[in-house]
């Protein structure tokens, strides 16, 4: 060991050095990895290091690809295999602080749905500084990544069965390598694929330092019909790929672009399953659900954290959704809100943008001070486009 810790002294990041590291990770026994690795480093393993008052913004970064992946329930629900335990409450919660088991009947308060997820990303922080012998090395976002990725997959993943590529790329502080490593979890083939995906490339990206941003405009699908545009009327263009939403008057003057999120729980260019993104194609609004007309206060209810200040229907004109549609979607809608934001976040005037199940979402103010005035002058159709598919 003493020529190996000579050698992880001179290491300077060369790409046969590199090379030769991994080699040697692969038949050291683990008491010599980790006495080697610990040499690399020059640090000992960070395990009394505590992430406090969310030292560096660790925790907001977590927290936002975690509760945009996560789905949130104030209700204790079942466990999708068993029909019954495990059961599961809040941010993903099956046991509570004080080592009780979830339950069926179980309610909690939005507050506490919150306080419980910060916790458990908090206690995974820590088991994984405790295990990574490179952990001292990383910076707060890149720690942030591998929090969300335990959260997902186990905190205990480092040196576990089944995260081989992960641990060694990480064990050799190789960062570049780590992104891609991510992408080899994402349940292939299964019906959770596409979600995964998008969660690994969400932690790649903050793992690299980098934010997640639309992709790149290619070929698109639209509306197959022209808006049947009258004098008064306006016609509303929602672009995914680079997440806007445009009014024009009927007889096409722009009046204001704002953004907005097409998005749901699928893949890109995956619209024709429940949950998945806003069907491309033209759409008349119809009816409006002024909850916020009705009531401003901040009194919670989960159908206000989820829509929002409003709620307005989406008629689809081309078959695309509705009773009987081709794709087999109904109830698309333009609202704010998202369970994401947590309560009041989600009735904040300018709520973060997260993914639907299917509808488009937009900042709460906008659709008060920008879509509804347009209604008090005619009809709004909405064209939604969308990322095709690849050739």
């Amino acid at each position: 060991m003493q020529d190996l810790a000579s050698a992880a002294a001179q290491f300077t990041n060369q790409p046969q050095q590199v090379a030769a590291f991994r080699a040697v990770d692969q038949v050291l026994t683990s008491q010599q990895r980790d006495e080697f690795w610990v040499a690399f480093n020059g640090i000992n393993p960070p395990a009394a290091e505590v992430p406090v008052a969310d030292q560096g913004g660790w925790l907001a970064q977590c927290l936002k690809i975690v509760q945009e992946f996560e789905g949130c329930g104030l209700t204790a629900y079942p466990d999708p295999a068993s029909g019954g335990e495990p059961w599961t409450i809040g941010w993903g919660t099956t046991t509570y602080s004080n080592g009780q088991r979830v339950k069926q009947g179980d309610r909690i308060t939005q507050a506490q749905a919150d306080s419980l997820l910060i916790s458990r990303l908090t206690g995974d922080w820590q088991v994984q500084a405790k295990r990574i012998p490179t952990w001292g090395r990383m910076t707060q976002n890149q720690r942030a990544a591998l929090v969300s990725f335990g959260y997902n997959c186990g905190a205990a993943w480092f040196g576990s069965e089944g995260f081989d590529t992960l641990t060694s790329v990480v064990r050799a502080a190789d960062w570049l390598a780590v992104p891609k490593a991510l992408m080899l979890y994402v349940n292939p083939g299964s019906s959770v694929e596409a979600g995964l995906r998008r969660r690994r490339q969400a932690e790649g990206a903050l793992f690299a330092g980098r934010t997640s941003a639309p992709a790149a405009a290619g070929r698109m699908v639209g509306p197959g019909k022209r808006p049947d545009l009258k004098p008064g009327d306006h016609h509303l263009i929602a672009n995914d790929v680079n997440q806007t939403i445009t009014a024009y008057t009927h007889d096409g003057v722009k009046v204001w672009q704002v953004p907005c999120l097409c998005r749901g729980q699928g893949g890109e260019s995956e619209w024709n399953t429940t949950g998945s993104d806003t069907p491309p194609g033209l759409y008349l609004v119809g009816r409006v659900y002024r909850d916020y007309n009705d009531d401003p206060s901040e009194r919670f209810s989960e159908e206000r954290r989820s829509y929002g200040w409003y709620s307005l229907d989406m008629e689809g004109q081309e078959g695309q959704e509705g009773p009987g549609s081709r794709n087999g979607r109904d109830g698309i809608m333009i609202h704010g809100g998202g369970t994401a934001c947590g309560w009041p976040g989600a009735w904040a005037p300018r709520q973060e943008l997260h993914p639907t199940r299917g509808c488009i979402r937009m900042h709460n103010e906008d659709i008060r001070d920008r879509v509804l005035p347009l209604l008090l002058l005619g009809r709004i159709w909405v064209s939604v486009y969308q990322e095709a598919p690849p050739a």
